[in-house]
């Protein structure tokens, strides 16, 4: 009897993970876990540009976008991934990397969902496309 209750609880307790993570797409990213951007808006990133994004705490988006680091909110609005305004430092670089800069904050802004395809993070728009591809 005991063992059942036991599975019991198990089971429920797994089905609320799930449930939860499914939830919050936010929640794919990680805490403090580093993604490389390998594709923006069906392009890919330069070779020897480094675009990354990660998760410093909950409601927070943050990283490089190819030349300058970045920040700024990112949270579940109604079901969908709403990033707010990003705050970044103002370098200029070389323009390889302003170019993938450039693409980054004009796609980022876009994103309503997220998903995990084969290893890859795809943040998502409205009708489910890829906007962003990234891998650890």
């Amino acid at each position: 009897m005991h063992r059942l209750i036991l599975t019991a609880l198990a089971c429920l307790s797994l089905a609320a993970c799930k449930d939860k993570a499914a939830a919050d797409p936010l929640e794919l990213l990680g805490l403090n876990m580093e993604w490389t951007v390998r594709e923006i808006a069906g392009s890919p990133v330069p070779e020897g540009v480094k675009v990354t994004l990660l998760r410093p705490e909950p409601g927070m988006i943050a990283g490089s976008s190819g030349c300058n680091r970045y920040t700024g909110p990112a949270k579940l609005e109604n079901g969908k991934i709403h990033i707010g305004a990003l705050a970044g430092t103002r370098m200029m670089c070389p323009d390889p990397q302003m170019a993938a800069e450039t693409a980054f904050h004009s796609t980022i802004g876009r994103t309503t969902g997220a998903r995990l395809a084969d290893g890859t993070l795809e943040l998502t728009d409205d009708a489910g496309a890829a906007l962003i591809r990234a891998v650890k």
